[in-house]
């Protein structure tokens, strides 16, 4: 009975991550369509100090300050328990962040 359990929690746990990369996937279209990555950079005190907002060819999206902002914010919400200090980039199709820390 508990791998059952299990395998329901796997299931709803699944369907959540899914919902909710939809849900980004779906405001980022709506902040700056043609959105296919969020990359973040960090600046020395750990907070970003800059956006880039990227098509599927890797270019930059035709989007403003605020849009950039919206994007991180968005982010930063959905997905809190990410540490967002270093440089990250936010794949839209698959939902996942990559990211490389910085050498001390």
């Amino acid at each position: 009975m508990p791998r059952a359990i299990s395998g329901l929690q796997g299931a709803h746990r699944a369907r959540r991550q899914l919902t909710r990369r939809a849900v980004i996937a779906r405001q980022l279209d709506q902040i700056a369509p043609g959105t296919a990555a969020v990359q973040t950079h960090a600046g020395e005190d750990g907070r970003a100090k800059w956006v880039v907002l990227a098509d599927a060819d890797g270019r930059p999206v035709g989007a403003d300050a605020e849009q950039h902002r919206a994007a991180y914010g968005l982010l930063r919400r959905l997905l809190p328990e990410l540490d967002w200090t270093g440089p990250r980039t936010y794949d839209v199709a698959t939902g996942t962040v990559t990211g490389t820390e910085s050498a001390a």
